[in-house]
Formats: structure tokens, sequence, C-alpha cells
């Protein structure tokens, strides 16, 4: 074929479709990846610098051991060099800064030695009789991470010969000696200062057998230059002490470092008490990107179940180190979720790619049928059918590809930042751009092929052949379909598999059998409709539904396009519909109130006073205000329940404002007025089987509790509830009432609160923290807005969202595509009738009715499809979906199909089918007498 072929008019309409095909699959692609960057990012930035290391741990005699025997008589035989100790921090940084992991550099490395616990001889100033036990650690390096603040840094004393083994001690051991440094806080908490001794209890000597007393001096007090840091924030009780077992055996924990020049007298001082050795190296992970989350996550896997390699000297002691991470539950945990999360994107991916396909198929149908008869000719003077093929592609690709050009830079520029994938996102890579310009460019030029090729035996011949081949097709698609559907239910999703492409294929399979069963009956509808309007004498309404029963919706394609579209919308709105009620559930089950007022200190309860309880009740805003006193009682059989003791009428009220929780009946819980009767209370299920168990048969049972100040209490259980706002958490817990909890004093104490709970729409945030910080200084204030507003604004939910307004957006403007190209399959009979039919005498709006009615039973069969495959999706998908990701919680968010979710799609069909007939009518008005002329 010597003549080249010219692109036409329609090039431009598929140019246009292939751009926004092709912008919306590497737009989404980059913003899944941007999106889960982001939130890896924003998860590793709420770990604690030491889950953000590497930690390698050993016992201090086995590393010892095994480098003395490989020391073949050199001085290696009772402590580890300084040097030593280097080496081996160098050979595991080598070992570990392989990609993908990467530490931060050298100088950020520490290695210790520590000692166990160890008790004080006699008491200090700072904490009287209470115990105190003192772990004593050497750091390296020691200088550049603290600030001296008083006195001078630690250094080595010369150990006593009984204790380095060198001489025989005359009568009782003298105390050896070791100089340390302590913080500022833990100073503050002894009592100590520069210059202050104490005497600590030693290991059993491994020469003599005896316990060597150790005095300890306080050469400097000393603050870390970045208390964040692994080097202070691995063993917080270097920082500040611990108060350990308050309520039961008080003892303060606490510890002190040496110098880097006493790391041979700690190991002397200690050799047989258990010393643990660490090498630390912090990861550098602020450039990781969300394609890098499972290599790294593999690696670090590795580390932890691999020996170091070391050579030289230490190599022998590498079976004696054990390496983990920290970061390890943290990527997992990203990775299960992220996974939750791909799992919806890739059903929005895959079935928005199937319908842009499908659309780009029609119009490369149109693109054939409109230059059929030029085609014909170029055929019948000889032209191949590779030449018409290669010249209708050419004509595709000399517009097609420069717009896929564009649109993939115009998604680089509106979604930068997406990493060096480039567009690789979670929600699939570079193949659906390239399967879009691919059906474009390829499209019109195999179906225009496929229309010319040679005449073969006319099908005519067999009557029957066509519908019964028709029939097979259709049944072996619908069988595939459900086959698909069963198989994805029956696998699931596996941790760590990845996507399943058949899950994700799930809202296509879900449309086959439903377009199917449209295409049979949408016929039959349409006769009859056809017989009811032959009965009026509306000729618009007759002519309109008979040229639709003559198409029929024969072509399943466009139906099959314009049913998935919907489909997706609808899911979209489901989805999101889901998840904000979800995160409001979520929001109530973490707060239990609109606001909260609780101790910043599980361990410690503080007592609220009567005066702060009316000035936070008085806030402006608050509606409700309860207060409880929360505590753990005992049943005489050895089972423990919460008990939240409240004021029956105040709570009461507070619990019907909020949402989630059933209501608590204050009758129920009123005092019983018959002396020494048992207190009624409502449980939760849990404590109703404790105390159960404790009396059964809804008998009284005594709840007791350690406190000594407060009497037992006799109660039966009036009531079940399965949750409360008192403990959003749920477990077993009773509620009863504050005047039921009676203390021995004398005259007998108010009954605690060290609990407030508020709700109230608009309470004013800033007033009710500024009360709460000046006469409740221990207290917090947590706001249910602050926990919804985290949930709303997670990184990887603000990436789902944005890709399910594109998902909308694209699923728009496929509706309008498709039936904008329907309408332009038939343009040429229908403006040859129209025009006809204004020849006859039928006015302007009686042809709009014509057009209208042509049109509009196929958009309704549509949308009774959609809707069908709306309230399928659901079910099958609920194996395969974990909307629970996003609340943050455990708690199921079912998916469920709902009339919003629906309406709006529907609502934008009818929009679009509104905008298509206005165009087909507008052009018609301008076209109709002229095509009457012109083709007679």
């Amino acid at each position: 074929m010597n003549r080249p072929y010219r692109p036409q008019g329609l090039y431009l309409w598929l140019a246009l479709l292939t751009l926004c095909a092709v912008f919306a699959a590497t737009a989404g692609a980059r913003e899944a990846l941007a999106s889960r960057t982001q939130a890896v990012r924003q998860t590793l930035a709420a770990t604690t610098p030491s889950t953000r290391t590497i930690t390698v741990t050993a016992a201090w005699n086995e590393v010892q051991g095994a480098l003395s025997s490989a020391g073949n008589g050199n001085a290696l035989t009772s402590v580890i060099p300084s040097a030593t100790i280097d080496g081996i921090t160098d050979q595991l940084h080598d070992d570990f800064d392989r990609a993908p992991v990467t530490l931060e550099p050298t100088g950020a490395d520490w290695s210790s030695i520590t000692t166990p616990l160890n008790p004080l001889s006699g008491d200090l100033p700072g904490t009287g009789a209470t115990p105190v036990k003192v772990e004593v650690t050497e750091r390296q390096p020691f200088g550049p991470q603290m600030r001296l603040v008083s006195g001078r840094f630690p250094v080595a004393t010369p150990v006593p010969s009984f204790v380095s083994g060198t001489g025989q001690p005359g009568g009782k051991p003298a105390a050896a000696t070791l100089e340390v440094a302590m913080t500022k806080q833990t100073a503050a908490t002894f009592g100590l200062h520069a210059g202050s001794t104490f005497v600590i209890t030693g290991p059993e000597l491994a020469t003599t057998g005896a316990v060597t007393p150790i005095t300890v001096l306080v050469t400097g007090i000393v603050t870390p230059v970045d208390p964040t840091s692994s080097f202070w924030n691995i063993d917080a009780a270097i920082i500040v002490p611990d108060l350990q077992s308050p309520f039961t055996h008080p003892y303060w924990v606490g510890g002190v470092i040496v110098g880097p020049d006493e790391a041979n007298e700690l190991q002397t001082y200690f050799s047989s008490g258990n010393l643990q050795m660490e090498w630390v190296f912090p990861l550098d992970v602020s450039s990781l990107d969300g394609q890098q989350v499972q290599p790294l996550s593999d690696a670090l896997n590795k580390i932890g179940t691999s020996v170091p390699l070391l050579g030289g000297l230490p190599g022998p002691i590498a079976s004696t180190l054990t390496a983990s991470s920290g970061l390890v539950f943290s990527l997992s945990a990203f990775i299960a979720t992220a996974q939750s999360v791909d799992t919806l994107l890739w059903l929005l991916y895959i079935s928005l790619t199937v319908a842009g396909l499908t659309v780009l198929l029609l119009a490369g149908r149109m693109v054939a049928m409109r230059r059929a008869p030029e085609i014909t000719v170029v055929r019948a003077r000889g032209g191949s059918l590779w030449q018409i093929a290669v010249g209708t592609s050419r004509d595709a690709a000399l517009l097609c590809v420069p717009a896929a050009l564009l649109a993939a830079a115009l998604a680089i520029l509106v979604v930068p930042g997406a990493g060096s994938a480039q567009g690789a996102g979670s929600a699939g890579g570079w193949w659906p751009p390239i399967a879009v310009l691919a059906v474009a460019v390829l499209g019109p030029a195999l179906i225009a092929a496929w229309q010319h090729r040679l005449p073969r035996r006319r099908a005519a011949a067999r009557p029957g052949q066509r519908a019964r081949t028709r029939l097979v097709i259709e049944a072996a698609l619908a069988a595939a379909s459900v086959a698909g559907i069963v198989i994805s239910r029956d696998q699931g999703l596996q941790p760590g598999s990845g996507v399943n492409l058949l899950t994700s294929a799930a809202p296509a399979l879900v449309a086959i059998p439903a377009v199917i069963v449209v295409l049979r009956l949408y016929p039959l509808a349409l006769r009859g409709l056809l017989r009811a309007a032959a009965r009026t004498s509306r000729a618009p309404a007759f002519l309109g539904l008979a040229r639709a029963s003559r198409t029929a919706l024969t072509p399943a394609l466009p139906a099959f396009a314009l049913v998935l579209a919907l489909t997706v919308a609808a899911f979209a709105g489901m989805v999101h519909d889901a998840v904000t009620n979800g995160e409001v559930a979520a929001s109530w089950q973490t707060t239990g109130a609109d606001a909260t007022v609780t101790s910043s200190t599980a361990a410690v309860s503080l007592t609220i006073p009567p005066a702060a309880a009316r000035a936070i009740a008085a806030v402006p805003g608050v509606t409700h205000a309860a207060g409880i006193w929360n505590g753990i009682w005992n049943t005489p059989s050895g089972g423990q329940v919460n008990v939240l003791a409240v004021d029956p009428a105040s709570y009461a009220q507070l619990v019907a404002h909020t949402e989630q929780f059933p209501q608590v009946s204050a009758a129920l819980l009123a005092t019983p007025g018959k002396a020494g009767a048992p207190q009624p209370v409502m449980a939760s299920p849990q404590a109703a089987a404790i105390l159960d168990a404790a009396g059964p048969g809804g008998g009284a049972v005594t709840l007791s509790t350690d406190q000594a100040q407060v009497r037992a209490v006799q109660v039966r259980v009036a009531g079940v509830v399965a949750s409360t706002p008192a403990l959003p958490a749920g477990g077993a817990f009773v509620i009863m009432p504050l005047a039921a909890i009676t203390s021995t004093a004398t005259p007998p104490l108010p009954p605690p609160i060290d609990e407030i709970l508020l709700t109230g729409g608009s309470i004013d945030q800033a007033q009710l923290t500024a009360v709460v910080q000046r006469m409740l200084p221990g207290e917090v204030t947590t706001f249910r807005s602050d926990v919804l507003s985290a949930l709303t604004s997670g990184p990887l939910q603000h990436g789902a969202f944005t890709l399910f307004a594109l998902a909308l957006a694209v699923a728009a403007i496929l509706g309008l595509a498709i039936m904008l190209l329907e309408l332009a399959l038939g343009s040429a009979e229908r403006e040859a009738t129209l025009a006809r039919l204004a020849t006859m005498g039928l006015g302007e709006g009686q042809r709009a009715w014509v057009v209208a009615l042509e049109v509009i039973p196929a958009v309704i069969a549509a949308a009774v499809a959609a809707w069908a495959c709306a309230l399928a999706l659901p079910p099958v998908l609920a194996p395969d979906i974990n909307l629970s990701v996003f609340t943050g919680s455990s708690v199921t968010v079912p998916l469920a199909a709902d009339v919003a979710s629906f309406a709006v799609p529907l609502a934008g069909l009818a929009v679009l089918a509104a905008v298509s007939l206005g165009i087909e009518i507008r052009s018609g008005r301008r076209r109709g007498p002229a095509s009457l002329r012109i083709g007679g």
C-alpha cells in the first residue's frame, strides 16, 4: 500500500483517552508508592532510637573464654582489652553495613560491658530505707555522649592484690574502689553529688570465694548530650532511676558509668558476676522508601539468624554473639498493614485498568468502522492485511505515543518524590500504562484487519449456530468467573504472599455473569415495553424503544465496561464509608468519651480532689462529666476483676451521650435499701463468668482489694454490659456505685476518683488542658477529636483515599467516554432516522425523546447490573480485605453495600447520560437536515 494513511480527527479522541488512562495508571502507582514511603518514615520516626538499631549481645565469660582459647598463651586469660572490643565493633559494622541495610557512620556505634544489679550496703540520703540496686556499665565511646556538670570524669584506680590474685589479703579484705559518673537525675534521686561514696556488694571472687565490697566514688555529675540516642535510651535506668514494685516490695533501680580506662577494673571486680557485653549499631533509615521495606525486613531477619562474619583473633567468638533488631517487629507490622491497603488498591487498579482497556477497544472499533470505506478500497486495490494493520497502527501511534509520554510526565510532576522506582508503586508498575498504550496503538489495527479479512463461508448456512456459539461462550465465561471467585475465597490472603490477582480481579469476575444475565434479560424487557408502547399514541416512545430493541444491547463490551466502572465507584464509596465509621468507632473505643482526664503513669494512680473535678466539669463546652475510680479487686476463689466505681446518675447520663456503648441503668446500681444486702453491679460477660465461678447460681460474691483502707464489698450481678466508657478496652469489669466503696478511716474518707470522663461536642480544649495542668499536674487530658484526627490523617489512609478519589474521577471519565462512544457508533444511522422523522413532522422535543428512549434503557440495565455487583462484592471480598488497619485496632470493620455508596455513582451516571444525550441531540439538530439531503 503506497499511500500512507493520514490520521483523522477521530484519533484525537483516541489520544485523549490514552492520555487520561496513562495519567491515571502512572499517577496512581506513584501516589501509592509516595504514600507508602511517607507512612513508613512516619512509622519509623515514632519508634525509639534503641529500636532503630542492630544490637549484638553476648555473655562476657563466653567471649573471654573463646578469646583465651584462641590467644595461644597471650594475655587474654583475665580481661578483654579495649582494643579487642573496638576491633570487634569495626568488623561487625563492616559485616552489617551492606545493602539493603545502611548503618549510620562508625562514630555512632558503641559497645558496653554491664554488670547485673548489685545491692547497696546501707541507705542513701535520697531514698531512705528503700533498698537500692545499681548496675555498673562501661561504654565506649564515653566522652562524646555526655557533658560534665560538676566534678570530673572517672579514671582508673589500682586493683588491690587480693582481687587481682597476685597476693593474699591479710585479715578482712578491704573494699576495692571504683570511680563512676552518674546523671543529674540519678544524683538527685539518690541524694548524691560529686565526691559522694557508697558501697555495693560485689560478686564472689573466683580466687577466694569471698564476697568483696566495692566502694563506689562519684567523681562527676553528667548530663546526656542527646538523651534520645540509643546510647542512653536503650537502658533508661542509666538516666533516671526507676522504682520497682511500688505497692508490694519497693526498691530503686539505677545505673552508673565507669570511664573508658576502667574496663579492666570492671572485668576484674565482676568477672564472676554474669557480665554482659553489647554492641549497638544505629541504622540509617532516613531515606528508606516504600519499596525497600520488605528487603530491609528480610535482611534484618537474616542478620538475627546468621552467625556474624568475624576474621582474625575475634573470629572464634562469632558463635557466642546474638544479633537482633527491634526494627523487625515495626517493619513486619507495617508490611502487614501495607499489604492490606495494597489489596484495596489493586482491586481499584485492576478494575479500572480493565475498564480503561475496554473503552480503548471501543474507541479502536469506532476508528475501524469510520475508516472501513477507505480500507475497503485499499483491499480492492490489492492491499494486504499486514499493510492495513501497519498503516492503522502507525496513524494511532503518531498521536497516542506523544499523549502517553505527556501523561507520564504530568504524573511525575503532579506526584513527585515517589522514589527511585519511578512509579513502580505498591499498586502496580509500568505494565498498566504500557498495556494502555499497546491497546490504543494496536487495537484499531487488529480490529480493522479482522473486519477486512478474506470472506469465509457464512454461518447463516447453519441456522442457530451463532446463537449456540454465543450460549457456549457465555456459559464458559460465567463458569470461569464463578470458579475464580470460589478459588479466591478458598485461598484468601496469606501473610507475605503479596497481592492475589484473583482477589484483585474480583469486581471484573463479578461483573461478567451480571452482564451476561442482563444481556439475556434486556431484550425480553424491551419487547414487553415495546408492546406496551405500541398500544399508545405516543410515536416517540414507540420509535425510541423500537430502535433500542434493534440494538438490544448486543455489544457486550460497552455494557461490561459501564457496569465495571459503576461497580468500582460504588466499591470505593463502600470502603470510604466503612473506614470512616470504623475510625469513629475506634476513637470512642480508645477514649470512651469526648475527653478523658487520667493519670500520666499507669503504675501510679492519683486521686482527683472534688474541687478539681468541679473545675473540670465547669469548662465551657462540657455537657456531662462523670468521675470514676478504677481498681483491681479479687474474688475469694482468686479471680480478678476491674471495679469501676461511679456515681450512677451522672455516669448513666454520660453513657447516654456517647456512641458505641450500651446504656447503663442507674436504677440497677442503686444502693440496696436493706442493710447488709449485696450490692447490685453491672458486669461484663467475662466478669460475670468469674463471679459466677466464685458464687454459682448468681449468688453474692465478696470482692476485696489490696488497699487496706478500703473495705470488702459483697456484690451480685444485676445486669450485663459488653463494654463501657470507663474501660473502653473491655475485659473483666464490674460497675458499682461510688457510695459502696467505704473506707476504714475514722471519719471515713470520701470515695476516691482517679479518672474523669467528659462529653461535649465543643469542649474548650485549651482551657481544659490549662485547668488540668494547674490543678492536677500528674494527670493528662486525652481528646477523642485528637485520636480521630490521628487516624484520619495517617499517610497510608491519605494515600488510599486519594486513590479512591482518583478512581471515582477515572470511573466518571470512563462512563462518559463509554456512553459517547456508544452514541458515536450508531450516530450515522441515528442521524438519518432523525432527519426522516423531522421531514415527517416530528418536533425537536419528540426527536429528543426518541434519542433518550433509545439510550436510557441500556443505562438502566447497566445500573441494575452494577447494583447487583455492588451487593455481591462485600460477601465475596470479606475474607480478603482487612479495613481495621485504617483504625489502628483489632476490631473488625464490616464492609457492606449501602444506599449512599451506590446512590452517588448512580446519580453520576444519570448526569453523564444527560450530558451525553444533550451532546447527541445538539449535534443531531445541526447535522440532521444535511444528512437527509446527502444520504437521501
